[in-house]
């Protein structure tokens, strides 16, 4: 019998990456976008493809979109949780309601749509949540505070689930990308106004923490990430926690390996001063073969 993947956030990136891989896989894949008017002819060419309208944060229409996708395919063996968006700038000039609306579509998100599948999958005996997190959650960024801590969420929740529906054979996993190309950076929700000055007393720190990204045209392609998610829901290896790219396994092997104070400093340099040339060509190296063009539009007020 053929199997069936739903998938969140599909419209770019590491959505739509895994809809194609799957596709050619011969899976029934259930792509979700949040406007779907934007993107009326997306995945048109795979026939295999179904592509319904849902905001993760419409919990009416996650349950809605859910049924249907249950009604229409009888039975779904994985849920991906991809659909999120990065909020970037100085915590101190972050609203609460910027704040707020990250972790509603990168948490309360995941939690709807993981809720809207649970009692299928214990009814079924079976089944498999994979919840998009990012190298962040093993080691956090500065200026991404509200992002990075929606992400360490998305952990404690894989980590609790996967106890929890351990007893109806459910598996929880969660991948964890590194810097990748994505248009995750080209929809920036900044923590800034024109009316509040604060942000100037970071602009010389933010400007040196991107002077790498400035330096780094191409990284990880997003089909990296896809090919992870495939060997998560076809591969009974027993890893529930998947690092992927060379500069989030970089880091998160230098956490392990250095003292707490002193991955610190070593992150504070990052905006202590510009990124080296040397500094900029081993991320180069770090990001491999495959890859794609990154995409980042920085708010000028922060780095002119």
């Amino acid at each position: 019998m053929k199997k069936t993947i739903f998938i969140t956030g599909t419209s770019s990136g590491i959505g739509k990456a895994t809809v194609e891989l799957f596709a050619q896989q011969g899976w029934n894949v259930v792509a979700t976008v949040k406007n779907i008017f934007i993107h009326s002819n997306l995945f048109k060419e795979l026939p295999n493809v179904t592509v319904y309208e849902m905001d993760v944060t419409n919990y009416e229409q996650v349950n809605f979109i859910s049924r249907m996708a249950i009604r229409k395919f009888g039975k779904i063996d994985v849920v991906v949780n991809n659909a999120a968006y990065c909020r970037m700038g100085p915590t101190e000039t972050s609203t609460m309601e910027q704040i707020t609306e990250q972790f509603e579509t990168n948490v309360f998100g995941v939690f709807a749509v993981t809720k809207a599948f649970i009692a299928h999958f214990r009814k079924n005996k079976g089944g498999m949540f994979i919840n998009i997190a990012s190298s962040s959650a093993q080691f956090n960024y500065p200026y991404i505070g509200a992002y990075g801590s929606s992400k360490w969420a998305v952990r404690g929740l894989t980590e609790s689930l996967g106890i929890e529906l351990a007893p109806f054979n459910i598996e929880v996993k969660a991948i964890y990308p590194g810097t990748h190309a994505t248009k995750i950076f080209t929809k920036l929700d900044y923590g800034i106004s024109e009316g509040d000055n604060a942000f100037q007393a970071y602009k010389p720190y933010y400007k040196n923490f991107f002077s790498a990204q400035a330096g780094i045209s191409e990284v990880t392609a997003p089909s990296n990430i896809a090919n992870e998610i495939w060997n998560a829901a076809t591969e009974n290896n027993g890893k529930l926690h998947l690092i992927s790219g060379g500069d989030a396994k970089l880091f998160a092997f230098l956490k392990k390996l250095l003292p707490q104070r002193a991955f610190q400093k070593l992150q504070i340099r990052s905006i202590m001063q510009p990124a080296s040339k040397g500094e900029i060509s081993f991320a180069k190296w770090l990001m491999g073969k495959n890859t794609g063009k990154l995409e980042v539009i920085i708010d000028k007020r922060l780095i002119d």
